[in-house]
């Protein structure tokens, strides 16, 4: 892809569970020069407490000089390209100090938040070549955003199993909302199931359970504050005939949970019924679940996979997600 080849990019993404360098890597076979920052100044637990409960200006100092740093030791690159993933930190004067030192840069941003949850991301939007969004919702907000789902990364192709598996479901994911309770009300016995919940901090959770009613009848026990590895949860995906997938109430774009099974080939069982207007939906692969009442249909686990047209499949990879984004007019694609 020649908007790619030889070009230099500033890539700025929160780190999460190793994406960011799934999409360096990307970036880089597609022949790009890409040097990758964190998208927050640290990754502590008050850093991004502040940040998440839009106290920012607490740390704005601290997220400045961060910045200028960042502007100071890359101002001899010349970038082509400021990729903005699911940013939180930067703001449009950061943005400008950019442009100022390399003033040929298009900026591409995208968020795999929707704009709901996170308002001020579209404050990037007027400093934006192009605003890429994972929520079909958003583009009601404004019509220059653009449609775009995530992406399921080359590590989940091989994560297909055999039909001897030691799990009927699967629940892996952060602690947030009503994802316990609904997880929970499916271990009625019915099913071999394995959860995991993860939480990022023993602070962060005590203090949900003094806030939130629903974190009071979550058991401690059930929580754990260490996040497994790429491989772990591939390995459980792989001994899983199905895994459930809880999306935030306030979303509707579909998770990466959701776009790494249509990778995988494994079955989803989801409470995002959003998921049946995706050209992927089959409803032999995938049930949709009343997040009150989540009922699976005898039947439903037992059945085989079906395979989904080759085209539609890797539309969803993340050298599609790649192209789509950087791609101009008449650009080809090796």
């Amino acid at each position: 892809m020649e908007a790619l080849k030889g070009k230099k990019v500033l890539f700025l993404a929160p780190t999460f569970f190793g994406y960011e360098i799934e999409i360096k890597k990307e970036l880089e076979n597609f022949g790009a020069e890409v040097k990758y920052f964190d998208e927050r100044p640290k990754n502590d637990f008050v850093t991004k407490a502040l940040i998440r409960l839009q106290l920012k200006k607490a740390i704005q100092n601290n997220i400045n000089i961060y910045y200028r740093n960042i502007i100071e030791n890359t101002k001899h690159d010349c970038f082509d390209y400021l990729f903005l993933v699911n940013p939180e930190t930067i703001d449009v004067k950061i943005i400008e100090a950019i442009k100022k030192c390399h003033p040929n840069v298009i900026v591409y941003t995208y968020m795999w938040d929707s704009i709901k949850n996170k308002k001020k991301s579209l404050d990037l939007l007027s400093a934006s070549n192009k605003f890429f969004t994972f929520d079909s919702n958003d583009g009601v907000i404004d019509e220059s955003i653009r449609f775009l789902p995530l992406f399921y990364i080359k590590d989940y192709e091989d994560a297909v199993g055999s039909d001897d598996c030691s799990y009927d479901i699967s629940f892996i994911g952060s602690v947030h909302s009503d994802r316990y309770s609904t997880v929970k009300s499916m271990d009625n016995g019915r099913f071999k199931l394995f959860s995991y919940f993860y939480s990022q901090s023993r602070f962060l959770f005590m203090l949900q359970r003094l806030l939130y009613k629903e974190f009071r009848r979550i058991q401690r026990s059930d929580v754990s504050f260490v996040s497994l590895s790429k491989n772990e949860v591939i390995n459980i995906i792989r001994d899983s005939k199905a895994i459930v997938d809880i999306e935030h109430p306030l979303q509707n774009g579909l998770t990466m949970r959701t776009i790494e099974m249509l990778g995988a080939k494994k079955k989803l069982i989801t409470t995002n019924s959003n998921v049946k207007e995706y050209d992927f939906y089959d409803s032999r692969n995938i049930f949709v679940i009343d997040r009150n009442n989540p009922v699976v249909a005898e039947g439903f686990l037992d059945a085989k996979y079906i395979e989904i047209d080759k085209s539609i499949y890797e539309k969803y990879s993340l050298r599609s997600w790649i192209v789509n984004i950087f791609r101009v007019e008449g650009d080809v694609v090796d």
